[in-house]
């Protein structure tokens, strides 16, 4: 085999080399890459409340992924009765689950402070720009 016979053959080689290579590089960005993972969509829940009822309480408890004994436990209880339990109660109650739950709880209890502080304060502002006007006309 001669020189330049050699030289086509190398070029040939490569020529079909740098194809498939374009073709496998191209392949793969044409098909994305599989996904092993699931997208949740969190569930809008409505807050419980101190009035909240045993019926709004299972659903609360259910959107919040508790278990079936967890809902089922806490569940006949009133917002108030649930409200009262403390973290320890909750844990020998619910097991595992029950620091979550705790968790979640406060979570609430927060929420609904924050929600009657501002109108407490707003109820303090008013009778304090009350006191101002009558002061004032005085």
């Amino acid at each position: 085999m001669n020189k330049s016979s050699r030289d086509k053959d190398n070029r040939t080689q490569q020529k079909e080399m740098n194809d498939e290579l374009l073709k496998r590089i191209t392949d793969s960005k044409a098909q994305p890459p599989a996904r092993n993972f699931r997208v949740e969509h969190p569930i809008r829940t409505l807050p419980i409340t101190y009035d909240s009822q045993p019926f709004e309480i299972q659903c609360w408890l259910n959107a919040k992924g508790f278990s079936r004994p967890v809902v089922d436990c806490l569940g006949i209880l009133s917002g108030a009765q649930l409200f009262s339990l403390s973290k320890d109660e909750l844990k020998a109650v619910c097991g595992d689950e029950g620091s979550r739950v705790y968790s979640q709880l406060s979570v609430q209890k927060a929420q609904i402070e924050r929600s009657y502080g501002n109108s407490e304060l707003e109820e303090i502002m008013k009778r304090r720009q009350q006191e101002v006007d009558a002061s004032t006309w005085d």
